[in-house]
């Protein structure tokens, strides 16, 4: 089986090491993948580890020009898998598996063309709109690949229940667990949000702020969306913070860092899939949570300290709590890693995607997971 990744430029950024993650899955279940990314978007330097070169695709461009855009990468495609002849495209690829919404008219296009069947992530609710704009005809062989089972609504009242399939992202566990609160050393927290709730996210820099301010030895990270959505480097500067808060650009290079902390504080309720909150709970780091529904680790998880309000005070208190049982933050982190370890795998959602692709391989139709 032969499939392409197909990126948006949103995606790539922030989700690197999923994307990396299922090239390496899927070619140890003997699949071959080829990633395609948006050239002209500062991806080049980003620092890709992929089994083979990216090919790059015009993601800017006219609604008119989509398809010539889409046949050239499709050529391009063709070529790059040896066929001799390569005005006929159909049957070299099997599966156009589609990563972030701004791709998914591209990969509609693009699939056609090859006479490939289409997967669409729906990694988050916002999505639910575009899906049923996508206008698939009978004859696409096509899925919309959700995360969480509580997407399946969305999908539903959108027409396209029969083309939903379940494949929950996973995390690696790695064989060390973080020791968290080590004696002797600082405590680290890290704010992690894309910074779109901006009432949310003050509230729990405000509540960080309240938690640490009589104890000297933390230090606080942030990612950079967060601080500049939410125009949080003012607040530091209030709370005379600066000495101890850390602003992390490009925090997706940076991942193995965040991943060393000790709590994670992700006030998100979007209903958005990040492979970040899942990998935090693969390293048996602390986490308190905004009371995202849609997210069923949070949900599930006993370990994750779930905020139901997302005022100052609760941020502070949950915090607090934290800070001053440090066994308790331990005990928790580790019920979070065994949580993802047992439902969470990234090994489970490779085989949910290969299930998905067989369904679309065929012209028996969509089915669910289950």
């Amino acid at each position: 089986m032969r499939v392409l990744i197909l990126v948006d430029a949103m995606f790539a950024i922030h989700e690197r090491a999923l994307i990396e993650r299922i090239v390496v899955g899927l070619a140890n279940e003997g699949v071959a993948a080829q990633v395609v990314l948006p050239k002209g978007r500062h991806l080049e330097e980003a620092g890709f580890d992929l089994l083979s070169e990216p090919v790059w695709y015009a993601d800017r461009g006219l609604a008119l020009t989509r398809q010539i855009r889409a046949a050239h990468v499709a050529k391009q495609v063709v070529k790059d898998q040896g066929a001799k002849d390569t005005e006929s495209l159909s049957g070299v690829i099997d599966i156009v598996h589609v990563f972030g919404g701004g791709a998914w008219t591209m990969g509609r296009e693009l699939a056609r063309i090859l006479g490939a069947g289409m997967v669409f992530e729906v990694w988050r609710a916002g999505l639910f709109d575009l899906a049923k704009g996508l206008h698939l005809e009978e004859s696409d062989r096509a899925l919309f690949m959700i995360p969480e089972r509580p997407f399946e609504t969305g999908l539903i009242k959108a027409g396209l229940g029969q083309r939903v399939h379940l494949a929950q992202w996973g995390a690696q566990v790695s064989s060390e667990i973080i020791n968290i609160f080590r004696e002797g050393k600082n405590i680290s927290i890290v704010l992690m949000s894309s910074g779109r709730q901006k009432d949310q996210c003050i509230a729990a820099f405000e509540g960080i702020a309240d938690a640490i301010e009589s104890h000297e030895n933390i230090m606080v990270f942030a990612n950079l969306e967060v601080v500049e959505r939410a125009s949080l480097w003012a607040k530091v500067q209030e709370r005379k913070l600066e000495d101890r808060f850390t602003i992390i650009d490009r925090s997706e290079d940076r991942r193995d860092l965040l991943l060393r902390c000790d709590i994670l504080v992700y006030p998100d309720t979007l209903h958005e899939e990040r492979t970040l909150l899942l990998d935090v709970m693969g390293t048996g780091m602390a986490i308190i949570a905004g009371n995202d529904e849609f997210i069923t680790p949070i949900q599930e998880s006993p370990g994750i300290s779930i905020v139901d309000r997302p005022s100052r005070r609760s941020w502070a208190e949950k915090l607090s709590a934290c800070l001053a049982d440090p066994a308790g933050a331990r005990r928790s982190g580790i019920e979070s890693r065994e949580y993802v370890a047992k439902h969470r795998r990234g090994g489970m959602y490779i085989t949910s995607v290969l299930d998905a692709y067989r369904v679309v391989s065929t012209e028996d139709g969509a089915t669910d997971a289950d």
